[in-house]
C-alpha cells in the first residue's frame, strides 16, 4: 500500500494516544475517536508505573496452581464468579497451558526487548513539552516473610539476560525502613528496584491528550466506534469515518474484532488516601499483590485481577484490599478512601500484547493485550507500530506480538 496520509486511532487510552503521537510527528494527519472521554478506561486509574523490569507476562509459572488455590479467599488477589467460569474456561485453559517456565522466559525476552525504549520516549515526550510530574526514586518490592521476596527476584531473573539491572541483595527491615519510613514493622524484607519511574496516569494522559490537540490532532469524545464497513471505513455513533489507515486502540472491548482474538478483561481496583507520612518511592507489597504508587499529596493503592462480567466495583471487594495494605503502612487516614475505581485490563492468554496488521484487512492494525504493562510499552509499540504503517514492513521487535500467533496454535 502508499504511504498513508490519514489516520483514523479507534481509542484515547494510553495506547491509542501514544499512536497517534507517532504518526502525527511523521506527517499523518490523525483523529482520535473515543467512546467515553479520554483516558476513560485501564489508562485512567492504575498505579502509573514505567517500569521495564517489571514487564513479564502475565502468566508466571505456578500462576494456575497459586491462583486457584486463593480463589475464594476474599483477601484474594484475583477472583471469578462460579456463574462466569463456563464462557472462561476455554480462556483459563489457554492461560494454564502458557502458565510455565519455557512461555514466561521467551515473553520476558520479547516485552523486555520492546521494552528497553520506554525511558527515552518518556524523555522525548517531555521535551516536547508535555507536562508531567515525574518521580524517579525507584521501586521497592517488600513482604513480611523472605521467602515471597525470593521468589519475585526469581521472576526477575530473566531480565538480567535482557540486559536489565537487578537487585543482588535481599535488604532486612532496617535497612527498608530507613529508606522507606512509613513501611510498618510488620515489612522485614525486600529489595529496590532503581529504573523505575513513578507518574500520575491519568493526569499524564490528559496532558498527552493537551500535547496532541495543540499539534494539530482531532480528538473526538462521546463517538462510538460500532463496526469496520470497509478496509478503511469505521461505522460510528457519529457517522461514517475514512481514512487511509485505521488502528484499533480499543483494551480490553473487542466490538470491533469480533471474537477472533482471545482478548478478555482483567478487572483491577484503586483509590486513594491522604498519606500523613508520604512514600517517597513506590512500593509493591508482594504479599497481597497491591501496588502503592505516590501521587503529590495523596497514595493511590491498586490491586485485583478479577475475570468475568460478574466483577464489580463495590466496598465488598476495596475493603480487603484496603485491609492488606494498612498493617503494611504506617501514617494513612484508611478511612478516607477516594476517587473508587475499577477498570478492565486487556489480557490475552499468553500475556503478551497483540500490535500488528489485522488478518484479512491491508490497512487495518491493532495494538492491544498490555494487561497491566500498558504505561511501560505502550509508547514503543507506538514507535514500532508507526514504522509498520508508514514503512509497511513489520519491525522485528513486534514479531512476537503477532495477531496470527493463536490461530496458528
Amino acid at each position: 500500500m502508499s504511504t498513508p496520509r490519514t489516520a483514523l486511532v479507534v481509542g484515547a487510552g494510553i495506547a491509542g494516544l501514544n499512536v497517534a503521537h507517532q504518526l502525527a510527528h511523521r506527517g499523518v494527519e490523525v483523529t482520535v475517536l473515543e467512546a467515553e472521554r479520554v483516558g476513560a478506561g485501564a489508562s485512567h486509574g492504575n498505579a502509573g508505573w514505567v517500569n521495564p523490569a517489571q514487564t513479564g507476562p502475565f502468566p508466571e509459572p505456578g500462576l494456575m496452581r497459586d491462583g486457584l488455590r486463593h480463589l475464594r479467599s476474599p483477601e484474594s488477589a484475583s477472583r471469578i464468579a462460579a456463574r462466569d467460569y463456563p464462557r472462561l474456561l476455554p480462556w483459563l485453559a489457554s492461560l494454564a497451558r502458557h502458565s510455565t517456565t519455557r512461555h514466561y522466559q521467551r515473553g520476558v525476552a520479547a516485552l523486555a526487548e520492546l521494552g528497553k525504549r520506554c525511558f527515552p520516549l518518556l524523555d522525548e515526550l517531555a521535551d516536547e513539552g508535555v507536562e508531567f510530574r515525574r518521580v524517579d526514586a525507584g521501586l521497592l518490592a517488600v513482604a513480611r516473610q523472605i521467602d515471597a521476596v525470593r521468589a519475585f527476584r526469581r521472576t526477575r531473573e530473566p531480565f538480567r539476560a535482557a540486559g536489565f539491572s537487578l537487585p543482588e541483595t535481599i535488604l532486612d527491615a532496617d535497612a527498608l525502613h530507613e529508606l522507606e519510613p512509613a513501611l510498618s514493622t510488620l515489612v522485614r524484607y525486600g529489595v529496590e528496584l532503581r529504573d523505575h519511574v513513578q507518574i500520575d496516569p491519568g493526569a499524564f494522559v490528559a496532558a498527552l491528550a493537551t500535547h496532541l490537540r495543540g499539534i494539530g490532532v482531532r480528538i473526538e469524545e462521546g463517538v462510538t466506534a460500532t463496526r469496520l464497513t470497509t478496509r478503511t471505513g469505521v461505522a460510528t455513533s457519529a457517522g461514517l469515518h475514512h481514512a487511509d489507515v485505521v488502528i484499533v486502540a480499543t483494551g480490553a472491548s473487542t466490538a470491533l474484532i469480533g471474537r477472533r482474538f482471545p482478548v478478555i478483561g482483567g478487572r483491577g481496583y484503586s483509590f486513594d488516601v491522604p498519606a500523613t507520612t508520604a512514600l517517597r518511592r513506590s512500593v509493591l507489597l508482594l504479599d497481597d499483590h497491591i501496588a502503592c504508587a505516590p501521587l503529590g499529596d495523596r497514595l493511590r493503592i491498586a490491586a485485583g485481577m478479577d475475570f468475568g462480567p460478574s466483577a464489580r466495583l463495590s466496598a465488598r471487594r476495596l475493603d480487603p484490599i484496603a485491609r492488606c495494605a494498612s498493617v503494611m503502612l504506617d501514617g494513612i487516614d484508611w478511612t478516607d478512601r477516594r476517587h473508587e475505581w475499577t477498570g478492565q485490563r486487556p489480557l490475552t492468554p499468553d500475556g503478551l500484547p497483540i500490535i500488528d496488521l489485522l488478518p484479512g484487512h491491508t490497512e487495518t492494525f491493532l495494538v492491544t493485550g498490555f494487561s497491566m504493562l500498558g504505561m511501560t510499552l505502550a509508547a514503543p509499540a507506538a514507535e514500532a507500530l508507526t514504522r509498520y504503517v508508514l514503512d509497511g514492513v513489520r519491525p522485528p521487535v513486534l514479531t512476537p506480538f503477532r495477531a496470527d500467533r493463536f490461530r496458528r496454535r
